[in-house]
């Protein structure tokens, strides 16, 4: 185990404690103490810049996440959401909107992660195992302390699929989403692809989606495998346009896949677009700098939206 692997897992184990130490005194645990446990336990092997003139003002915030290795950066814009569970119901409130406020808490880091080039993702808080019940986490779903259970404590879920209607219980939450532990995990299998979508692939997409990915661009398959799952039960036609033309392919500072197909399924946006273009050949030069260490916190502050608590650059663990 990588010492990446190793803190998200000790920080996993942590944000566990805390969760179930409050079930058993009758207090409600926070997005935002959940936040700083897992930011906390990461910075032993990650790179965590605090915007810290900001903490106090910001509740809940959201934080800049970038995965990078020696070949790809991916950028998320990561909300978080702890869930309600009721029964069988499962309740995230993704329309949350503060008294007075312009804007719901989804439309605020929507347009933020547009404006920064980021995936929009949530990072949704399941809680203990016992609080959830034990439901079934997957085909290996194994009775008593499921340790894939365990793991999806913390998940991360692309916000295009956040839809109260449909993610309203344990296997919707479970099919749309991957516990964080396991977001660079090579996916074992080739993307759930609509047949009329494969047509419309250029060749370095469909390999990027048909073969087993390593690093960051495992962390992108983990979110596009997700909407592409989600597409997949969706009855609207499949655009006939063989791909959007994006110019610039040659420019190594841009995103990673320059023709995708332009699909809208039910969301009216091209989810390829919006889950790939950040994906990039270079991350900002804003990244850069602080994984070299030189870098003005009050400055990289300064350059972005209020709503941003700070950011987390994370070196992806690649193997052999």
């Amino acid at each position: 185990m990588t010492a990446v692997e190793n803190a998200f897992r000790w920080a996993r184990i942590q944000a566990v404690r805390h969760m179930a130490a409050c079930d058993q005194t009758g207090l409600r645990w926070s997005e935002t103490t959940i936040t700083e446990l897992v930011t906390a336990h990461t910075s032993r092997a990650v790179t965590v810049v605090p915007f810290t003139q900001r903490a106090e003002a910001l509740s809940g915030a959201d934080w800049v996440w970038w995965w990078v290795d020696g070949a790809d950066a991916y950028g998320m814009l990561v909300q978080a959401k702890r869930v309600t569970v009721a029964r069988s119901r499962w309740n995230f409130d993704f329309g949350y909107r503060a008294r007075g406020a312009a804007r719901s808490q989804r439309e605020l880091p929507r347009s933020t992660a547009a404006a920064l080039g980021l995936l929009p993702v949530y990072a949704l808080y399941l809680g203990t195992g016992d609080y959830r019940r034990w439901e079934r986490c997957s085909d290996v779903h194994r009775s008593g302390r499921c340790l894939h259970c365990v793991k999806r404590a913390v998940s991360l879920m692309p916000a295009l699929l956040a839809d109260e209607l449909f993610v309203s219980d344990a296997a919707s939450t479970y099919g749309w989403s991957v516990a964080l532990e396991d977001l660079w995990t090579r996916p074992t299998a080739s993307a759930p692809l609509i047949p009329a979508l494969k047509k419309q692939l250029v060749p370095e997409l469909s390999d990027f989606l048909q073969n087993r990915q390593d690093g960051t661009r495992a962390v992108a398959r983990s979110m596009i495998d997700r909407v592409l799952s989600a597409r997949s039960g969706q009855f609207s036609a499949v655009s006939t346009s063989v791909a959007s033309e994006h110019y610039g392919n040659h420019d190594q500072l841009g995103p990673v896949f320059g023709d995708v197909p332009d699909d809208t399924g039910h969301w009216g946006l091209r989810y390829f677009e919006h889950t790939l273009n950040p994906l990039r050949h270079t991350p900002p030069g804003y990244v850069l700098e602080i994984t070299t260490g030189d870098f003005n916190e009050d400055r990289l502050a300064s350059n972005m939206p209020g709503n941003v608590a700070g950011i987390v650059v994370v070196r992806v663990p690649q193997h052999e």
